[in-house]
Order: structure tokens, then sequence, then C-alpha cells
């Protein structure tokens, strides 16, 4: 055999691993499109892969059913709200911690505002039960993550109980937002006072 050929033999793993990747991708990215403009329970697997322009069964070689495209779309949408969480606090919204507390809030009704996938499938009233039961799993690191924001500016107790509680915090604020999905099909002002009004009011039994 050549150096060549083997050089040919080394590199197309590589290459099929790359084509992998792309598909995968392709497959997350035709889920995430068709949630813009079609409820969840109207998308099924063969419409996710021929949305992806890749053969349905290929892509059982990537995901399992749709419920495993949905989840894995979760933790990607739920990284949105990490990254989001940890940019810079703006001064006026830390001089205490009920406005810390509001600022995570709007933070992340803003990206429900801005993303349909993400009110579909982490507060929406039709969210598959495997999708909800992965999300929480979302949640707990999302949670993790507000609780450092708040240590950086509050003196917390570094303790399993004080990391849940931001945990149920975001389950709080979560649950009206969803009543707000279902009733109204957006997280409305009113709503959104109420979830803040919620979760604030549950951290305070910890902070205050």
């Amino acid at each position: 055999m050549s150096t060549r050929q083997k050089i040919g033999l080394r590199k197309a793993p590589s290459a099929t691993r790359k084509r992998g990747r792309k598909r995968r991708k392709l497959l997350l990215k035709a889920a995430y499109d068709l949630l813009c403009v079609r409820p969840v329970e109207d998308v099924s697997f063969r419409d996710i892969a021929d949305k992806a322009g890749v053969p349905e069964g290929s892509a059982y070689y990537f995901f399992a059913n749709r419920f495993d495209v949905f989840s894995t779309l979760a933790k990607e949408l739920s990284d949105q709200f990490i990254e989001a969480h940890r940019r810079k606090v703006p001064p006026s919204r830390r001089k205490s911690w009920q406005a810390l507390a509001e600022h995570l809030i709007d933070v992340g009704v803003q990206i429900y505002a801005e993303n349909p996938p993400a009110r579909q499938l982490l507060i929406g009233g039709k969210t598959p039960p495997e999708v909800k039961q992965a999300d929480r799993i979302n949640d707990r690191a999302v949670g993790n993550v507000m609780y450092e924001v708040f240590a950086e500016h509050f003196e917390l107790p570094d303790t399993d109980e004080m990391r849940n509680a931001f945990y149920y915090f975001i389950e709080i604020t979560d649950l009206i937002f969803t009543l707000s999905v279902i009733e109204h099909g957006e997280i409305t002002p009113a709503l959104l006072a109420e979830a803040k009004r919620a979760g604030t009011g549950y951290l305070g039994t910890y902070l205050e």
C-alpha cells in the first residue's frame, strides 16, 4: 500500500465525522426553523429530516426521535440563557437583591420574546413531557449561574439549599410564563409582574 493510500485511509474517518457534525447541525437548525412557524405538536421527525435535506433513515443515526431533537435543541437554547445571565449587570440593577432578581427575569423574558422555539420548548403549554423532563437538568444549570451572579454582588452561603433556591426560583417564574403563553401566546406585562412578585417573594424567604 502506498503512503498516499495510507494517508487517505487516515483522513477518511475525519471527513466522515465532519460530515456527521454538519448533518447534526442541519437537523437542529431545521427543527428550530420549523418551530418558528409551526406548533411543536405539528412537527414530525420526517418534517425535520426533510427540512434539513437529510434522508430520514440517516437522521436516525443522530437522533432517536423528534423528542431527542427537541431536547437537544432545548439544551442549546438554555445555553443562551446562561450566556446572557453571565453578561455584566448594569449598576442600577445590582443596588439590591430584588433589583438583581428582576434583572435576571427580564434577561430571560427578552430571550423568550425574540425566540419562538424557546417559548414552545421551555415554557409552552404543549411541550412534550420528554422534553420537559430533560429541561429540568438545564434549569439546574441556569440556576447555578444565577447563584454565581448573585454571589458576585451579595454574600450568600454556598450550600445545596441556597443553590436549589435559584432552581426553584426559575421553576416558579417559568410556571407563570407558561400560563401566560397558554392564555395569551406571549408573556404579557401583567403576568411578567406576577412572575417577578412570585419569584422575588420566594427568594426573599432565603435572602431577607
